[in-house]
């Protein structure tokens, strides 16, 4: 069984088809042309079979598209690759951003994507937003983040991604610094204050490659234990947080200092030592607090 040639060339979606009697010459109908750029797709490679394949193929705009080809053999020995663009489906739909499937994809490219730095980027205090004004301002803030990633990301030759929630991903195939982020941080605070919203920040964690890793894997684990010691750090340390937060549930009721005092006298206490709080009560709304601080 043959492709007939007005048939391939009549097909409605791009195809390829490699005919085995003229050394696996790739052929290129109309509407391949009319999608693709030139040279796109112009040999099968050795280790794809038939079946399913996702890849990103060079669109004519130059865009790179999350494509889905469909190789199959037939009885001659020809090969044929339909393909079509399934790029809108890898798109995460509020922010525009590709999502985690996208960034799968690319992580499995033969070559992979380059990989000079990955950034793990969380939004601080989302749920407060949500809470104080409403989850469609928290959706203003994720878009307003990710508009900022994505042209940040294509201005440099790199690919942003929303993992979903409020974390994102960086993929740059140059090095990453401290004062990259930095500048980002105050084009996002300013754009925040723009909408309303008086404060805002994101925290972050950074890995390189390939000294903190080779693979997607690796650089994750990496930036995620980086991003969690920002947070950590920027709270002043766990026993630091959980301490002001005891210390705030011990502060006195107005008009009961004076008995406090005569309290701590008759302990033998001074004025400047305090007791961990007695009822059981004031010690769970303490820890209760401290977790929500911590959310």
């Amino acid at each position: 069984m043959n492709l007939d040639n007005d048939l391939f060339q009549h097909l409605p979606v791009p195809s390829v088809q490699w005919a085995a009697t003229h050394g696996g010459r790739a052929r290129q109908n109309p509407a391949f042309g009319r999608a693709f750029a030139p040279g796109t797709l112009s040999v099968p490679l050795p280790h794809w079979t038939d079946g399913v394949h996702l890849t990103h193929l060079q669109a004519s705009s130059g865009e790179y598209r999350v494509c889905r080809v469909t190789l199959s053999t037939l009885p001659c020995q020809d090969r044929v690759a339909i393909i079509e663009d399934v790029h809108d489906y890898h798109l995460d739909p509020l922010t525009g951003l590709l999502d985690r499937r996208a960034m799968m994809l690319d992580a499995g490219q033969r070559p992979p994507c380059p990989t000079a730095t990955l950034a793990l980027l969380d939004v601080d205090r989302l749920g407060q937003v949500n809470d104080l004004l409403g989850h469609a301002a928290g959706d203003r803030v994720l878009r307003l983040l990710g508009d900022l990633l994505g042209r940040a990301a294509r201005a440099g030759g790199a690919h942003a991604y929303r993992l979903g929630g409020d974390e994102f991903v960086i993929c740059s195939p140059h090095p990453l610094t401290d004062t990259h982020l930095g500048g980002l941080q105050v084009r996002y605070r300013d754009a925040l204050r723009a909408l309303g919203i008086p404060s805002g920040s994101f925290s972050y964690g950074l890995a390189h490659a390939p000294q903190h890793g080779e693979t997607l894997d690796d650089l994750l684990a990496h930036a995620d234990t980086q991003l969690a010691r920002q947070k950590r750090d920027r709270r002043g340390g766990l026993a630091a947080q959980f301490e002001r937060l005891m210390q705030a549930g011990r502060a006195p009721r107005p008009g009961t200092a004076h008995r406090a005092d005569r309290s701590r006298a008759s302990d033998g206490r001074t004025s400047n030592e305090s007791a961990v709080p007695a009822d059981p009560r004031d010690q769970i709304r303490a820890v209760r607090g401290y977790h929500r601080a911590l959310l």
